[in-house]
This record gives C-alpha cells, structure tokens and sequence, in this order.
C-alpha cells in the first residue's frame, strides 16, 4: 500500500500542479518602427573663424507601449561623400522610453586647415531597435 502512495504522490502533483507563469508561452508584441523629425539643420562652410561648423538636432519617437534600447544612425552628404554617425549603447537616445522621444543634437567646428567643404547635406536618419 506505501508503495501505491508513493507512486501516486509524484503523479497528483503532476497533473494538478499550478503553472508556473515562466512556461506560460508569451505573445510577443510587434515592435513598431522608431520615427524621426529633423528638428534643425545647418552647415555654414566658413564661421570667419578659420572653422566650418554643423549644427542638427533630429528628435526620434517611440510609438511603443515599451521601453525600447537601439541605435541611430544618421547619413549626410559632404560635397557628394556619404558618412554616416553611428551611435553606441552609451550614446544619448540608446533608451527610449514608452510613448516618448529623445533629441540627439549635433554641434561640432572643424578647422578650414583640415579640408575646405562647400556644403553638407542630411539624407537620411534610421534608429535600429536592439531585440530585447
């Protein structure tokens, strides 16, 4: 009769345990695409201090019910050479909270001496969410 008992024990707390909410399958929610807004763009090719200077601000918006962690990047056009700012898990904006925004703004001089550029074009922002 122990024997029974024993056998039976393992077997009722199979079939009527509780799960555990960790084995619950979970439905993964569908990211929906960071935006962006270019809030302010400017190169001026010569401050009259022997600098060029590049100022922008692009604000990007998390449409999502949460959290999301990514990256940016952002692509311009210098005198017909593409280059691309690339940022990094450190980088201001890598966390975007639920239904809000961050502003990366961008305001850097560099000497005439380096290279001398006419113009400086935005062409295009894309903010890349991290799978989570």
């Amino acid at each position: 009769m122990n024997r029974k008992k024993i056998l039976f024990l393992p077997l009722f707390l199979l079939l009527f345990s509780c799960p555990n909410d960790d084995d619950m399958p979970t439905e993964e929610e569908t990211l929906i695409d960071v935006t962006y807004d270019v809030l302010f763009w400017e190169f001026t090719p010569d401050t009259g201090n022997n600098t060029a200077r590049l100022q922008y601000e692009i604000e990007f918006f998390n449409p999502n019910n949460i959290d999301i962690n990514g990256f940016y990047k952002i692509t311009q056009n210098a005198d017909g050479l593409e280059t691309s700012l690339l940022s990094t898990n450190l980088s201001l904006c890598y966390l975007i909270e639920a239904n809000s925004s961050c502003t990366f703004s961008f305001d850097e001089e560099d000497s005439l001496e380096l290279a001398m550029i006419n113009s400086i074009e935005f062409i295009s922002a894309e903010y890349i969410i991290e799978e989570q």
